[in-house]
C-alpha cells in the first residue's frame, strides 16, 4: 500500500483499535484534571489522584500517552507496507505534532487556573509593609513627608489619624504605619474614621485590619490600596472589587464603615 493510498476497512478498523486505549487514556487524564478548574466544583477532583494530577501538569501522562498512539500508528503502517524511511519521516513529524500539543496542553492547563472562577482563583499578594505595624508620631511625621510631632498629634485630634494603646501599656500610644501607605494617607482614610463616627481606636484599628463580609473576605486596607496584604483565595465578586477603580474600592469601605459603625453603636 503506498502513502496516498486510501486505507481499506480492515485496515482501518486495526488501526483503530490499536490506539484506541492511549487515546482512552489520554482523555480520561484531560477531562479529570480541567474538572478542577471549573466554577462550582470543589470537590470535583477530590478522588483524583495528587501525584496523576501533577504528572498531567508536568505534560508526563499527555506526553507518554501520545508517545504510545504514535508507536502504534507507526507499527500499524509497517505492517501495512510502508517503507522504513517513510515510516521514519512520518515518526519524525509526529513526534513534533505531539511536543506541540504537550505544549499546549500545558498552556491551556496554566491558563485555566488563573481564568476567573469561584474557587480557582488566587490573588497575589503585592510586596507591602505589615498592615500591623506601629510607628511613633515622629516616625509616622516622617513617614507621611517630614510632618513635625506636633502636626501628626493635631491631625489626630482633628479625626484625620488614631493612634492606639497596646495591651497591658498605660502609656506610649503609636500611630498604625498603614496611615501613611500610599492609597490610604490623605483623604481616603479621612473618609474612612470620618465613616466610622465616634468609635474607638482600639474599634477603628480592629476594623481595618481584619477581614470582613462587607468587603467580600478582604480587609479594609486591602479594598482601600487595591491588593492582598496576604495570598489567599478569593470569590470572582472579590476579585472584581479588588480591581476596580479607587474611587469605587474607596465607597465600598466607607459604606462597609459605616454598617460597621451601626453595629458598634447597637
Amino acid at each position: 500500500m503506498s502513502l496516498f493510498t486510501q486505507p481499506t476497512p480492515a485496515f482501518a478498523g486495526r488501526l483503530r483499535a490499536s490506539v484506541q486505549p492511549s487515546l482512552d487514556q489520554l482523555e480520561r487524564a484531560v477531562t479529570d484534571t480541567l474538572a478542577e478548574f471549573e466554577p462550582g466544583h470543589r470537590n470535583t477532583t477530590a478522588g483524583v489522584d495528587a501525584a496523576a494530577r501533577h504528572q498531567l501538569r508536568s505534560g508526563k501522562v499527555i506526553d507518554e500517552a501520545l508517545k504510545k498512539t504514535t508507536q502504534a500508528h507507526v507499527e500499524a503502517l509497517g505492517e501495512a507496507g510502508l517503507p522504513p524511511p517513510v515510516l521514519e519521516l512520518l515518526q519524525s513529524w509526529v513526534e513534533a505534532t505531539v511536543d506541540a500539543r504537550v505544549l499546549q496542553r500545558q498552556i491551556e492547563l496554566a491558563r485555566s487556573e488563573l481564568a476567573p472562577g469561584e474557587f480557582a482563583l488566587q490573588a497575589p499578594a503585592a510586596p507591602a509593609p505589615d498592615p500591623t505595624e506601629a510607628l511613633s508620631a515622629s516616625a509616622l511625621g516622617q513617614a507621611l513627608g517630614g510632618l513635625s510631632d506636633e502636626t501628626v498629634r493635631q491631625r489626630e485630634r482633628a479625626g484625620e489619624l488614631f493612634s492606639i494603646l497596646r495591651p497591658g501599656r498605660k502609656r506610649g500610644r503609636e500611630y498604625p504605619a498603614f496611615q501613611a501607605w500610599h492609597g490610604i494617607a490623605g483623604e481616603p482614610l479621612a473618609r474612612i474614621l470620618a465613616a466610622l463616627g465616634p468609635v474607638s481606636s482600639t474599634a477603628a484599628y480592629g476594623f481595618c485590619t481584619s477581614p470582613t463580609d462587607l468587603l467580600g473576605g478582604l480587609t479594609p486596607i486591602e479594598a482601600t490600596i487595591g491588593h492582598l496584604t496576604s495570598p489567599r483565595n478569593l470569590d470572582a465578586e472579590t476579585l472584581q472589587l479588588l480591581a476596580a477603580a479607587p474611587p469605587e474600592r474607596l465607597a465600598a469601605v466607607v459604606k462597609a464603615a459605616q454598617a460597621y459603625a451601626a453595629l458598634q453603636a447597637a
